[in-house]
């Protein structure tokens, strides 16, 4: 496994060139990637994140404003009127929950946001899964079949059925947590009492003060419905893409293959760049059907015998990918953008982006620090690029730390207590 050096020229400001704004809620390292691509282009970038994120690792940032527990509408509403942002750009889907949120909250920001994410009217879409998944299959998209899960008796009637595998999920959970694949009707049973438990109150709590989800406490009007539900099992290979779009036109994407991932619901750590026509007219529909702007990110499973695309969910934010160099080897149509990154910034000034000189183009990468978790004897990790800035050494040794939250007493405690509880 060798390592990708991201070596971007210096910042390259431009004469109006745009002021971005990041949200994020997490601890995913992809935030730091978008900012740090966005700043060489020219662009002036804030950040609004919770306390001690690794974003402060980022060289050359305009602002990092704190997103507070106790005051999170009021934090978002403080960021934007500070930075004045040309966009916002939400890195998890919690921060675009509470975007849309905002968006009812303060008229003001409306426009901005819309310009950021896309139309208020199809929000209510994109917070359900089932929703979502019934509009695409009214676009002709090839989708698994997906019911709520809103009693133990249709527990039952899966039981009988003998309808395995069966994908259980929670509405509003990404990054593969609140997924159970149950291959029999013990997986199946124990899988939704830990579903159901994931949706208690006092979990809420746990997650504030154990894994630092600083809007666990804080319920939006936009929030995602509180269900469950059962999809179909479709065997084959995990992909994904991620696409940059403005008012329902698609500008630049880029897809992938899964080679590997974190669990077998979790996120990609090793994948493959592909082109895939059928991803993508899914994608252009998805886009103009709901007036998508900005990123948004479709997970796929490519059919082990047809190799046709059944689409799973939508992330209507950036993704891992957003900082990959684009190829025109594989698809003509990217040929305009050197990252999707860039073309957020060509979104934001409303021009052309500065160039910065083309990336090494790799065929298989792996992504920092994600990657290494993997077995270093592992043939798939060997063969992939390490995906590590080097250019921020501070950012990479930060990233070599546990997240924040992971460093604090109170996790290791609870870890402690739920290894003796599991022992009994």
């Amino acid at each position: 496994m060798s390592s990708a050096h991201s070596a971007l020229d210096t910042p390259n400001p431009a004469v109006g060139s745009p002021s971005i704004l990041l949200f994020a809620t997490t601890w995913w390292p992809l935030s730091t990637r978008l900012a740090v691509r966005l700043r060489n282009l020219g662009a002036s970038v804030s950040a609004l994140v919770p306390r001690h994120h690794m974003m402060q690792a980022v060289s050359g940032l305009t602002a990092i404003h704190r997103l507070r527990p106790l005051s999170i509408p009021q934090s978002i509403r403080r960021a934007i009127f500070v930075s004045r942002p040309d966009l916002i750009v939400p890195t998890d889907d919690t921060a675009v929950w509470l975007l849309h949120d905002i968006a009812q909250r303060f008229p003001e920001l409306t426009s901005l946001i819309e310009r950021s994410l896309g139309s208020r009217e199809h929000y209510g879409t994109l917070s359900s899964r089932r929703q979502f998944l019934a509009l695409a299959q009214s676009l002709g998209i090839l989708c698994p079949l997906t019911s709520q899960l809103h009693s133990s008796a249709r527990l039952d009637a899966i039981v009988a059925q003998s309808q395995f595998p069966v994908v259980l999920k929670n509405d509003g959970t990404s990054g593969g947590y609140g997924v159970v694949i149950a291959r029999n009707a013990d997986q199946l049973r124990r899988g939704y009492r830990l579903l159901l438990r994931h949706r208690l109150p006092l979990r809420k709590f746990k997650r504030l003060l154990i894994n630092g989800d600083v809007a666990s406490l804080y319920h939006a009007d936009s929030s995602p419905p509180d269900e469950i539900t059962t999809q179909s099992f479709i065997p084959g290979t995990p992909a994904n893409g991620l696409f940059v779009a403005q008012r329902g036109q698609i500008l630049a994407h880029l897809a992938v293959r899964v080679e590997r991932s974190l669990s077998e619901t979790g996120a990609s750590v090793v994948v493959d760049r592909i082109h895939h026509p059928g991803m993508l007219a899914a994608a252009e529909k998805l886009a103009a059907r709901l007036e998508l702007s900005g990123f948004f990110g479709l997970d796929f499973i490519l059919n082990a015998e047809t190799g046709e695309p059944w689409l799973l969910e939508i992330n209507p934010r950036a993704t891992q990918l957003c900082h990959i160099p684009l190829t025109s080897l594989l698809d003509p149509s990217q040929n305009a953008f050197a990252t999707l990154a860039d073309a957020i910034y060509f979104v934001a000034a409303g021009h052309a982006q500065p160039q910065l000189p083309q990336q090494p183009i790799h065929a298989r990468f792996a992504f920092f620090p994600q990657a290494l978790t993997l077995a270093s004897d592992d043939s798939v990790l060997a063969s992939a690029v390490l995906d590590r800035p080097d250019e921020e050494p501070e950012l990479v040794a930060e990233l070599l730390r546990p997240a924040w939250p992971q460093r604090r007493p109170w996790l290791r405690l609870y870890n402690r207590m739920l290894r003796r509880i599991n022992r009994r």
